[in-house]
């Protein structure tokens, strides 16, 4: 948004609104990144516009990049950073399932970082979570505010996993009786006591992950969350398509470029554990 301000004031774009952007416009905006981004985040940001004006039918970014070939790097490696080790995942894991019971800031931390690492929820997307998006009969999470909300971004469900449902069951508990006892009426999962909607900020979001941190002396952030959600359908052998949907992808590419990919190790196993199943040797 920064970006577009600053590209307005300066004459080389007329409207913040990408949607009414004309070829020239995605020139200058792409022009602009350069001076800012590296190649790999430059392919993602180019490759997320173009997401944005296909859906409203602009085709700016398509013809801008026909005319201007090398104005989009020519990136060939990779984004994709480390998952969370098991050693790391185990111990959070562990420590949700011994938290007092009574101790609602660190049960909410706890269940958010939970909820962050088996549902692969962005930080928008779980701060603007309410309450009601969560089915604890069928045991899924229904994720609303996406990333394109409104454009190209498409609302999912994912799957609860076993692993979260004991602490995020304790935490709704508390989280009812945390309302009343400060006389709010919020349909936010995890509500704010200051926000004038009821939702904690994104740093209030990554304030409440720091408890888990603080607590158990490691460091690590919420994306990082989200690629261990992939990693472990992945290991678990979720095909990548069904992960990449999971994870509100628009293409598989997007899931192994910068997210989860199957490790080596599992490919082989499946490998082997096909040719026995074939009658190979």
């Amino acid at each position: 948004m920064q970006s577009f301000q600053f590209l307005v004031k300066e004459g080389k774009i007329k409207s913040m609104s990408p949607k009414n952007w004309s070829e020239a416009e995605v020139r200058e905006y792409i022009l602009y990144c350069k001076t800012l981004m590296s190649a790999a985040d430059m392919v993602h940001e180019i490759n997320a516009l173009r997401q944005l004006l296909l859906f409203i039918d602009n085709p700016a970014v398509d013809l801008c990049l026909a005319h201007n070939p090398m104005l989009k790097p020519k990136f060939k490696g990779t984004r994709r950073k480390e998952s969370m080790s098991d050693a790391l995942y185990d111990l959070i894991l562990e420590r949700s399932r011994n938290i007092d019971s009574g101790d609602f800031h660190r049960v909410r931390a706890y269940a958010l970082v939970m909820m962050a690492i088996t549902t692969g929820t962005r930080n928008k997307e779980i701060r603007l979570a309410n309450v009601e998006d969560v089915d604890t009969t069928m045991w899924t999470f229904d994720i609303i505010h996406v990333k394109g909300e409104g454009t190209y971004g498409l609302p999912r469900t994912v799957p609860l996993h076993p692993d979260v449902r004991e602490i995020l069951s304790l935490y709704l508990i508390l989280r009812k009786k945390w309302l009343v006892d400060n006389n709010l009426n919020s349909h936010a999962l995890f509500p704010s006591k200051d926000g004038a909607d009821g939702y904690l900020s994104g740093n209030a979001i990554r304030r409440i992950k720091a408890v888990v941190e603080d607590d158990l002396d490691v460091k690590f952030d919420l994306r990082m969350c989200r690629r261990t959600f992939g990693q472990k359908y992945l290991d678990s052998d979720v095909d990548i398509e069904s992960v990449s949907v999971l994870m509100g992808h628009a293409i598989t590419k997007t899931t192994e470029g910068f997210y989860s990919r199957k490790r080596l190790n599992k490919a082989i196993d499946n490998s082997r554990n096909s040719w026995l199943s074939s009658g190979g040797q």
